[in-house]
């Protein structure tokens, strides 16, 4: 074995070792990359290629964002480490939506955890996208899905499709949420619209509309908790 691998596998053991003692306190991103593609690539020194990602995607969310085809353009990066990158954010958002589950039912508490949830959900989610969460009369949920793509703007939303879907269910009260993947989680007026307009639909189907939750680039926003769903 030579000597630059023993450095290497010297480097590696303290990066880890220092990392599962004190978690990820006192490294920097760069790190936090170099420290992952430990398993992607079983030899060599990362520390390069985690700079580049960095300076390509300008922060360590950029990279975690990044497309899977884009990735595979720096310099160093192969398939395996490319895939091991969109893993980690796919599982980041996985986790998110398990943090909000008691046992194997979600149950509705409160907006925080409804957030929460959704900002796992809709965590690398590029396209705009529609979704709705059923709840029984104990508040627990029934069936979560994406009803469409597109932004409610732009897209109409079928309301024959929607009562449909909460009839075939069987449920008593709803949760939509849909995300601007570009922008902010504040609602847009077409939101605030859609969603007044869809409470006095359900009520029709003696269904309460529970909250309308929107996911931005960078956090979540309850109409139910401000003065827009009022």
């Amino acid at each position: 074995m030579s000597d630059n691998t023993n450095i290497h596998q010297g480097h590696r053991k303290r990066m880890k070792s220092a990392m599962l003692e004190h978690g990820l306190d006192g490294l920097n991103d760069h790190q936090v990359l170099e420290i992952l593609l430990f398993y992607a690539k079983p030899q060599g020194d990362t520390n390069p290629i985690a700079h580049r990602l960095i300076q390509h995607f300008g922060t360590l969310k950029g990279v975690l964002e990044a497309d899977y085809e884009d990735l595979l353009r720096v310099d160093g990066i192969g398939e395996n480490a490319a895939s091991l990158i969109k893993f980690s954010q796919m599982f980041s958002g996985r986790y998110l939506c398990a943090s909000c589950f008691d046992g194997e039912v979600l149950h509705f508490g409160d907006t925080v955890a409804l957030r929460r949830y959704y900002e796992g959900v809709f965590l690398g989610v590029k396209d705009e996208q529609i979704r709705a969460m059923l709840f029984d009369d104990e508040l627990n949920m029934i069936k979560e899905q994406m009803l469409m793509e597109g932004t409610i703007n732009k897209v109409e939303l079928s309301t024959r499709k929607f009562a449909d879907f909460v009839i075939k269910n069987n449920c008593s009260r709803v949760v939509i949420a849909h995300n601007h993947p570009n922008g902010s989680c504040l609602p847009s007026s077409e939101d605030v619209e859609v969603t007044k307009y869809l409470a006095d639909f359900l009520k029709v189907l003696e269904i309460e509309l529970l909250d309308h939750i929107v996911v931005g680039r960078t956090g979540s926003f309850s109409m139910f908790t401000s003065k827009h769903f009022n």
